[in-house]
């Protein structure tokens, strides 16, 4: 095989490795304060390296805070934004607040998160709804088979929420009386 062969090969090669591990762009809402900064940050910190098998890739965006408030995964990318403002479908006496219309799932590991599931036309978004901070995640799927399994995510996620997120209560998973 020629030098050009090669060349060509291993760019081919670098472009497919970037494609599924480069920067992912990331938006965010504004935080409202120190306290939010700070659990973003300590959460962002015990995150997996890997979740459903995508490994852990960068974000990039124009709010300064993205690197402490956000993480992205494999490709095309399942973003966790931590610090969103409160979905307006479980906001009391707000005009999109549909209780009998959300669908909701309690999952986790030794303590459970509750999460608001809303379904998009490829992904499916997730936010927390018993935290202090609101942690959001969206995870892309192709298939009706990956739009059910895309839950899944969450099983990699919750943990590190309930361990670095206190509950609503203030609570964080070792404070609980099991």
């Amino acid at each position: 095989m020629g030098t050009a062969a090669v060349l060509a090969c291993a760019g081919a090669l670098w472009g497919n490795h970037l494609a599924h591990t480069g920067s992912v762009g990331v938006t965010l809402s504004k935080a409202s304060g120190p306290a939010v900064r700070t659990a973003c940050a300590n959460l962002i910190k015990a995150l997996p390296a890997e979740v459903e098998g995508g490994h852990r890739r960068g974000v990039v965006g124009t709010d300064p805070e993205v690197k402490q408030r956000a993480a992205a995964w494999g490709s095309p990318a399942t973003i966790l934004r931590c610090g969103v403002n409160q979905p307006p479908e479980i906001t009391v006496g707000g005009p999109d607040y549909t209780p009998d219309a959300n669908r909701y799932a309690n999952m986790g590991d030794t303590a459970f998160v509750n999460w608001l599931i809303q379904e998009h036309g490829n992904s499916v978004t997730y936010t927390t709804t018993d935290r202090a901070v609101y942690v959001e995640i969206t995870v892309p799927f192709d298939t009706a088979l990956e739009r059910q399994e895309a839950s899944n995510a969450l099983v990699d996620l919750a943990p590190a929420i309930v361990k670095n997120i206190p509950n609503k209560a203030g609570q964080f998973v070792d404070d609980q009386i099991v």
